[in-house]
């Protein structure tokens, strides 16, 4: 009920300090305050990018499959979605249909308020119910500066819940939008309190411009309506339209430049006004029919028809023509690395090596170039491991029969990495990777958690249909797979921790490297204390020197090293989590050298991911439980795979006379995913 309303918690209903004398100041210096304000609106939305660039992603494939985008708010942020999607058809002649802005209060309220219009949960369900939604190509952006506004939570609810996407656009954070579960990528840029207070059609009003702008435009951008930034999807529906349209073709084609304006006016003509088309049939010297369609097989991307061999591995892959062989693809992206394995047998395969690549610490495009060129260097070593299969020369060498690349999707593609199963993160990654690849509708693709690569070991031991997965890397988890009756493939049946490395990854890098360095502190100070007289052990020695290299050990009883500062310097949880996991190799190697207290350490890990970790699957009563004797067990994970650790590893096995049907080791999981899409053909 209003009266129980509590707004006071609210960004945007703050008081604003800045403009408390307002009213009493010229009317030049009021214009000054409020610009003022206003350049903190652009500032406001930078933090936000990842996530607008995210909702691009997840919108792209829906638009392209002509989906519709409906903004749905109340007030100013439903006159502002109404406006944003009236705008897309004459900019990028898109259909007009495809971007619906919905208003609580119906079209009356673009003009004039609607008293309650926006405290109807209901209505907002049912308004959005009415549009009849394809949950598989539809997206629903709901809009509330406030963030609590019940007419766009009953449309995001209902959207959620028959699986359309849905974006988030609030002004607060936290809100009751985020909160509510519903929205796949939620968008806060927080421009601060209003000029005039509560008044949110101001900042909140242009930061949510802002967004929207972006939200529309880069997906039409990344949908192919412009080329470089000119409309070239621009329909020549009046004269300022169809002089613009002559204007672009003569900027874009040295064809067109020399062209009498009716010329133009006839190439247009010809071409249903399109320039788009135009530009295709005049440069490329096309029929009409011959332009559509190659406009349609390059998704409406006007560069790809006009430089089909543009050698830019962010655009498009070129790769080697490999006659009548087609290669598979797995990538296994991981957080140190990115492996990626092409194969056409199991005997003739390239492998490739890039950059970091994990899902989880945000850095999408950094992630998708390091898959990207992780495919582009095993695509060159696949056709060098040809060549010599072959005994001639595929790689294009001076000297070398010259061979045409051409551009060749995948027949079947694994795509792998850890942050995978994060709401949206599958469909985000397919759309972006598939026009890179050259992937297409008839492209089996299979995107998964990097875990479940490692399942597709079991392809080795048909006559074990349940496995465990064991990995200690930087984090740590144990899951139970089982082999689906009518796909073959390993499905999922339980898990085991995985908690991340807050609050759990027992066992794992970062813990073995958070008690390594707990040991060196603790060291420290008895020794500062005057508790411990004898000097730091060759382990704490070693640890302190990954953090600074000219540590100095005065021999007179104090340790002249800030080794906690060194470790959270900076203030980046990710880095921190990196610098601490990156112990765990130190700790590893002295084990292996016969230091004591390493050893200790790794004995106390290894009991800790078998006691907290993988007994609870071991358990009978735990849910899919089978007997050891009668199930695999697949190792996999940097510090798994060190010899130290396994040793520690497998003697608990022994003496819990545990045995497993199979153990095997894994420590290329990109080549299994290879060898079980090879086995599957």
């Amino acid at each position: 009920m209003a009266h129980d309303l509590d707004l006071s918690g609210l960004q945007t209903e703050a008081i604003n300090i800045c403009t408390s004398h307002i009213d009493r100041v010229s009317t030049r210096e009021m214009c000054a305050i409020m610009n003022n304000e206003d350049q903190k609106v652009a500032t406001s939305v930078t933090p936000c990018l990842d996530d607008i660039a995210r909702a691009i992603d997840l919108l792209l494939p829906r638009v392209r499959r002509g989906g519709r985008v409906i903004y749905i708010g109340a007030g100013t942020s439903g006159r502002l979605g109404v406006l944003d999607s009236s705008e897309i058809l004459p900019t990028f002649a898109a259909p007009s249909t495809q971007f619906v802005g919905l208003i609580a209060g119906g079209d009356a309220a673009i003009r004039m308020a609607q008293e309650g219009a926006e405290d109807s949960f209901d209505d907002g369900r049912n308004d959005l119910a009415g549009l009849e939604l394809d949950p598989e190509r539809d997206s629903v952006i709901g809009i509330a500066a406030s963030g609590r506004t019940p007419y766009v939570l009953g449309a995001l609810d209902y959207a959620k819940c028959i699986g359309a996407l849905t974006i988030g656009i609030a002004c607060v954070s936290p809100s009751s939008m985020n909160d509510s579960g519903t929205v796949d990528v939620m968008i806060s840029p927080l421009p601060g309190p209003e000029i005039v207070t509560g008044s949110t059609r101001l900042k909140a009003g242009t930061a949510t411009k802002l967004v929207l702008n972006m939200l529309s435009t880069g997906t039409m951008i990344k949908a192919g309506k412009t080329y470089g930034n000119m409309m070239v999807d621009l329909i020549a529906s009046n004269e300022k339209l169809a002089q613009r349209s002559r204007n672009i073709l003569r900027s874009l084609s040295t064809r067109c430049f020399s062209m009498t304006e009716q010329s133009l006016d006839d190439l247009l003509a010809k071409c249903d006004r399109s320039v788009k088309l135009a530009l295709v049939v005049v440069e490329r010297g096309l029929t009409v029919e011959q332009g559509r369609q190659q406009l349609k097989d390059a998704d409406g991307v006007l560069d790809r028809v006009l430089h089909p061999n543009k050698d830019n591995h962010l655009q498009k892959l070129a790769i080697y023509g490999f006659g009548p062989y087609v290669p598979v693809l797995c990538i296994d992206g991981g957080g140190s690395k990115c492996a990626a394995v092409t194969a056409i047998s199991n005997n003739i395969r390239g492998q490739g090596i890039s950059g970091p690549c994990n899902l989880t610490d945000g850095k999408f495009d950094l992630t998708i170039k390091s898959m990207v060129t992780a495919t582009s260097h095993s695509l060159d070593d696949l056709a060098k491991a040809l060549s010599e299969e072959n005994g001639n020369d595929m790689t294009g060498k001076p000297n070398s029969p010259k061979r045409e690349k051409q551009s060749l999707p995948f027949p079947t593609v694994w795509i792998a990495a850890a942050g995978m199963d994060r709401p949206g993160m599958r469909e985000r990654v397919k759309a972006v990777l598939s026009p890179i690849l050259g992937l297409n509708e008839s492209t089996n693709i299979r995107i998964t958690n990097d875990v479940d690569l490692l399942a597709a070991a079991m392809i080795r031991h048909p006559e074990i249909s349940s496995s465990i997965v064991l990995i200690a890397g930087t984090g740590s988890i144990a899951i139970r797979y089982a082999v689906d009756g009518e796909t073959l493939f390993p499905k999922r049946i339980i898990r085991s921790g995985g908690w991340g490395h807050l609050l759990g990854d027992e066992g794992a890098g970062y813990a073995i490297g958070r008690e390594a360095i707990r040991y060196t502190l603790w060291s420290i100070e008895e020794f500062q204390l005057g508790l411990q007289k004898i000097p730091l052990t060759f382990l704490a020695k070693r640890i302190i020197s990954i953090f600074n290299d000219s540590a100095a050990l005065l021999e007179e009883g104090s340790v002249i090293v800030d080794l906690l500062s060194q470790v959270l310097v900076g203030g980046d949880d990710q880095l921190t989590k990196a610098r601490i996991a990156r112990v765990a190799q130190t700790v590893l190697n002295a084990a292996d050298e016969g230091d004591d207290e390493a050893s200790r350490i790794l004995l106390t890990q290894v009991s800790a991911l078998f006691d907290r970790i993988l007994s609870r699957l071991l358990m009978p009563q735990s849910h899919g439980y089978v007997n050891p004797s009668r199930c695999g067990l697949i190792l996999a994970g940097g510090v798994m795979l060190h010899k130290a650790y396994q040793n520690l590893f497998h003697s608990r096995l022994a003496a819990d006379s545990i045995k497993f049907a199979y153990v095997e080791t894994v420590s290329n999981a990109a080549l299994i995913g290879v060898e079980y899409m090879l086995n599957s053909q």
